[in-house]
């Protein structure tokens, strides 16, 4: 697999904000990250599997991870989850 590589992205940020944190510069950017990451999987901009792969964890860790966030995982209307339901359904009848 081809290697790409990362890009430097600065975002600026008030002195105070940082250190009203209490976090470092790093904790601050990974922190950052994670948070994009998040939403561009609520974005359905990227699958599960690739927000994981890119935070460096499992995919099943990457799912607790929303849980802890209050994120569903599976986020069906009830339509969409009563046409998941009929398919099991007739998928249990075959």
């Amino acid at each position: 697999m081809l290697a790409i590589p990362d890009v430097v992205v600065e975002v600026k940020l008030p002195q105070s904000l940082l250190i009203g944190s209490g976090l470092t510069r790093q904790e601050t950017s990974d922190a950052l990250l994670r948070s994009y990451i998040i939403s561009l999987y609520r974005q359905d901009r990227i699958s599960s599997g690739k927000a994981a792969n890119l935070l460096g964890i499992h995919r099943l860790t990457f799912i607790r991870m929303l849980a802890e966030e209050d994120i569903p995982y599976l986020d069906y209307t009830s339509e969409e989850l009563e046409h998941e339901v009929e398919a099991v359904r007739r998928w249990n009848k075959a």
